[in-house]
């Protein structure tokens, strides 16, 4: 099966970084589960940030803390299933991240992004390895906050 990003998830990431953009683009073509970005799930103003931090949301309140989205070097890739977002399918979240790192090797293997260049997820923040494998999958703990990617400078360690 075959997914595309609609316009107003094409609109939500049009200010973020070229390579996350990229690589969002690539993951819809290879993803086995259909995503999409939310409103708040791309570039983020001050007064977004607030709101999500108030809402309890996000550690990041958005002038003492900013968050990576604030600097669009963030996006949050959310499962539709069935017509709408869900939070609460853990193997979807698994399977957006995979289609994500998916694109990302392959964009980098073709030097669209640099080698220097790394990606953060939010499946890793917090998560167990339940059944020990060494991998992420559906018996595990998933991360904090699942649905998020985002640009660094340095590897992240898992």
């Amino acid at each position: 099966m075959s997914f595309k990003l609609g316009k107003v998830s094409l609109k939500n990431i049009d200010n973020i970084s070229p390579y996350l953009k990229m690589i969002v683009k690539r993951a819809i073509d290879l993803t086995t589960v259909d995503f999409g970005i939310i409103h708040n799930g791309g570039y983020r103003t001050e007064e977004m940030q607030k709101e999500i931090f108030e809402a309890g949301n996000t550690k990041c309140d958005g002038v003492v803390k900013k968050s990576y989205h604030q600097t669009g070097l963030a996006v949050d890739l959310v499962p539709y299933i069935d017509g709408r977002y869900t939070w609460s399918n853990k193997l979807a979240f698994i399977e957006i991240y995979k289609a994500f790192l998916r694109a990302e090797n392959e964009l980098k293997d073709k030097g669209y992004i640099p080698e220097n260049v790394y990606f953060h997820h939010g499946i890793f923040w917090n998560w167990k390895d339940i059944d020990n494998d060494g991998e992420i999958t559906i018996s595990d703990k998933l991360g904090w906050d699942a649905a998020h990617h985002e640009q660094r400078t340095k590897k992240q360690k898992i």
